[in-house]
């Protein structure tokens, strides 16, 4: 029919070296058939197609089933030039039924019929060739026919689609889709064996091969049996973690179908929701309109059918989400968490019978580690807070504040659905017996400043109760007052204890916007409004106060925080400020306290408008009470550590400018006694405060005059015997010390009364005198120089005495020379 083809007998010929022992021959014999049959056309000057089919059949169909026979030949080119004719018969046959008898057992014996694990055909290219001729066979033959080598496929393709080379996967699960298309009414009944191999091949490290799988096992439950969605439903949810968006594009695909056309659908939507929904948390915005679109198709009426879809299926689903977002594997958290967000969003009011459920499934996740998984349970939060009353919310939520447990999470509950709520539903009453009708806020109130929740010390909890009293302001801006106290207080006990320094300066910000909700916008106004209530609840409590103790860090942030306000409430802090500076009291709260009334000081000081009666109307009060007691010598360190810090105290409280000596003249005689008592003390820095408390003392006149001369005479010895100090620091702070101590004497002083005293004075200084510090002599010089006025023969006696012994004699001479000059000037 076609010029060029060989003879018949040349056929013939070529058929019989099919059998031939040579490969070599069989080789050139199979190209010889293959050349002849691409030679054949049906483009001859025969009309009758029913003819030049009979003729093809007639010369090629017998080649056909002798040559099949070498697919077993064991030359890999021989077994490709088999299914190199083998394809070209089936692509110019007409009867492509025929084919199916001869190819499919040829084909299963090679590629299926092994028990083992072991591959028949070795070849990569000879297993993509023969699944090719599969594939075409699957499209081009007839349904009735096809079906009948349904179970030779199914053996053949569960081999395949696990195939070692990707290639020969893609085309088995493609080759797959197509049979259980063709084959509908029998495939379920063999369907299954394909769904194991399927889930394997949905894991291979090529996304494309992974994107075939996923739509082959599509279409094989489709089209098959479909309770085998019970065992591919979580394989498919694990793909929607996969790193490339095809795959999780194809995922979205296939349940959307599913839910579309699925046989006994109804049945598997509380499987299949949760994994059509999850498109819409994706990072990939295709992803999210493919799921938007799948969405709307899979309900009929969109709106209320979504709503009612959800609303149906939820109870059946939030019980597998809980177990997921307890999943020890991010992914599966975020996933789940993700879900979640999306299911609330869907069942809008409907979630309000689930709460309680919600409530259960989300309490563990809030205190998750990672961020993400946290930020899609607080959205959920968000929906439900929308959508229930936040007074059923609240009547759920109160036994977990009941029980003080996991405050954490709690609170991170509460604050997304305060997001949706309004100030009405804040401020109603709740009818509740716990609560005696106490508004919302109230109650909320109450729970937050329990210690369980301020006394916590994690940046984690401080945060969030710093976003609770924010949420409560901005909702109730305008019916604050009544509960401004509360949220107040509750700052000020987050502020007392944060470390961050970036969470401090929020909760000052917070306080910012608490003074605009009727204070005018003042923060002083603020503070002196909330002061007399804070006060009056931690005089209560300051008597069992420890180091530790919430109440003490809060007392001490006020008077920071308020700064200048606090001169109007001087006699409140003084009047707790006595009670925890008693001597028997926790050594470090004193401690603690008295670096307060430093600060309190300083505050005081740096006020440009400062009155000074507001101070000196509390002086003695704050020395007597406060500082006096802890300048007592007790043994131990932290006794000198106390004694040091007291001392400094009251060094602060001399300098302060407003500071007035004759408002605590009745205490100068237990200050000079208490004060010279301390000289001696192990710590440097206390004798250096000493002198210098002693030195504002001797050079005060109304210290002085409440201070008899016999008093101050009997000074001199302690005075003198810091001359041997260590410290050249301590020695030069005396000098000057001293200097002002003998200008305190009064009139009426008679040194002659003291001569023997005055004779042991010149004595011990001028054996300074002779110090090897310049710096010492000149200061000692000049004390000489004063303590010589009293009885200048003394003094001059004396250093003629021991001048011979001193290094400098000229500075002897010297000091003579002055100390008569300043007699003959005075005389």
């Amino acid at each position: 029919m076609t010029t060029g083809l060989i003879t018949d007998s040349e056929v013939n010929r070529n058929v019989v070296l099919l059998t031939d022992t040579s490969k070599i021959t069989r080789q050139k014999a199979l190209q010889t058939l293959c050349n002849d049959i691409n030679l054949f056309t049906l483009d001859n000057n025969c009309e009758d197609v029913n003819v030049k089919e009979d003729y093809f059949s007639k010369r090629y169909l017998s080649i056909l089933e002798s040559i099949i026979k070498l697919l077993n030949d064991q030359a890999e080119k021989n077994r490709d030039l088999v299914l190199t004719f083998s394809t070209t018969y089936l692509k110019k046959c007409m009867n492509k039924n025929d084919t199916l008898p001869i190819l499919i057992p040829a084909l299963t014996q090679r590629l299926a019929n092994n028990s083992t694990f072991e591959l028949i055909e070795s070849s990569e290219e000879i297993r993509l060739k023969s699944i090719e001729l599969l594939l075409k066979l699957c499209q081009s033959c007839t349904n009735d026919k096809l079906v009948l080598y349904l179970n030779e496929y199914i053996q053949i393709l569960k081999k395949t689609i696990v195939d070692p080379y990707p290639e020969v996967r893609k085309l088995s699960c493609e080759t797959a889709s197509n049979l259980a298309k063709k084959c509908q009414d029998k495939f379920h009944l063999m369907s299954e064996i394909l769904i194991k191999p399927l889930i394997e091949t949905m894991k291979h490290q090529h996304a494309k091969v992974r994107c075939e799988a996923i739509k082959a096992l599509g279409d094989v439950v489709r089209f098959g049996n479909n309770k085998s969605i019970e065992e591919s439903v979580s394989p498919l949810a694990q793909r929607f973690f996969d790193h490339t968006s095809a795959v999780r594009l194809s995922v979205l695909n296939v349940i959307g179908l599913w839910l579309l056309e699925l046989r006994d659908r109804y049945s598997y939507f509380h499987m299949l929701l949760p994994l059509i929904l999850t498109g819409y948390t994706d990072d990939v915005e295709e992803i999210k309109e493919t799921t938007d679109s799948l969405w709307w198709d899979i309900v009929t009426r969109p709106n209320l059918g979504c709503r009612e879809l959800v609303k149906r299926h939820l109870i059946r689903i939030l019980p597998a989400i809980k177990n997921d977002l307890t999943d020890w594997v991010v992914s599966t958290r975020l996933k789940s968490a993700q879900l979640l967000s999306v299911l609330t969003w869907q069942a809008e009011e409907s979630i309000t019978q689930h709460f309680a459920d919600t409530i259960q499934v989300v309490s563990k996740t809030l205190v998750d580690d990672e961020v993400n998984v946290r930020e899609q349970i607080n959205q959920a939060l968000i929906h439900v807070g929308y959508f229930v009353p936040f007074k059923t919310s609240y009547h759920l939520i109160r036994p977990h504040l009941e029980q003080q447990s996991q405050t954490l999470s709690l609170i991170r509950i509460i604050n997304p659905l305060l997001i949706g709520v309004d100030s009405e539903e804040l401020l109603q009453q709740c009818n509740c017996s716990h609560c005696n009708n106490h508004p919302i806020i109230e109650q909320l109130l109450h729970y937050i400043l329990k210690p369980e929740f301020t006394d916590n010390f994690q940046i984690p909890m401080q945060t969030e109760l710093l976003r609770l009293c924010q949420l409560l302001i901005e909702k109730c801006a305008h019916h604050l007052q009544p509960y401004s106290y509360k949220i107040f207080k509750c700052i000020l006990s987050i502020l007392s204890v944060v470390e961050n320094e970036q969470l401090r300066e929020q909760c000052r910000q917070t306080l910012g916007y608490l003074s605009k909700c009727g204070f005018e916008d003042n923060l002083s106004l603020m503070y002196e409004t909330l002061a007399s209530p804070l006060f009056k609840d931690l005089k209560e409590s300051c008597h069992e106060w420890l180091r530790s103790t919430r109440e003490r860090f809060i007392f001490e942030t006020f008077i920071i925080e308020a700064g200048s306000s606090t001169i109007h409430f001087l006699t409140p802090i003084i009047d707790i400020l006595e009670i925890v500076l008693n001597p028997d009291r926790d050594s470090e709260l004193r401690n603690q306290s008295l670096l307060i009334i430093v600060h309190l000081l300083n505050t005081i000081d740096n006020q440009t408008t400062t009155n000074g009666d507001e101070l000196n109307n509390h002086i003695v009060p704050l020395i007597k009470s406060c500082i006096l007691p802890n300048m007592k010598w007790k043994a131990g360190r932290t006794a000198g550590a106390i004694r040091a810090t007291a001392i400094a105290t009251l060094w602060a409280l001399f300098q302060t400018r407003s500071f007035n000596f004759e408002s605590c003249s009745s205490l100068f005689n237990e200050l000079l006694t208490d004060i010279l008592g301390m000289l001696d003390d192990d710590d440097r820095l206390t004798r250096i405060n000493s002198c210098k408390m002693l030195h504002a003392l001797f050079s005060n006149e109304n210290a002085v005059n409440s201070i008899d001369n016999d008093r101050l005479h009997k000074c001199y010895p302690d005075l003198l015997h810091r001359l041997d100090d260590v410290s050249d620091e301590i020695r030069l702070t005396m000098c000057t010390t001293l200097i002002a101590y003998c200008k305190s004497f009064k009139n009426d002083f008679n040194p002659q009364l003291y001569n023997s005293h005055l004779e042991d004075i010149a004595k011990t200084l001028l054996i300074h005198l002779d110090d090897q510090n310049s710096d010492i002599q000149n200061a000692i010089y000049t004390v000489i120089c004063e303590f010589a006025l009293f009885n200048p023969n003394v003094f001059v006696q004396e250093i003629n005495n021991v001048k011979q012994k001193h290094r400098k004699q000229e500075l002897c001479d010297n000091l003579v020379e002055q100390i008569q000059r300043t007699r003959e000037r005075t005389e």
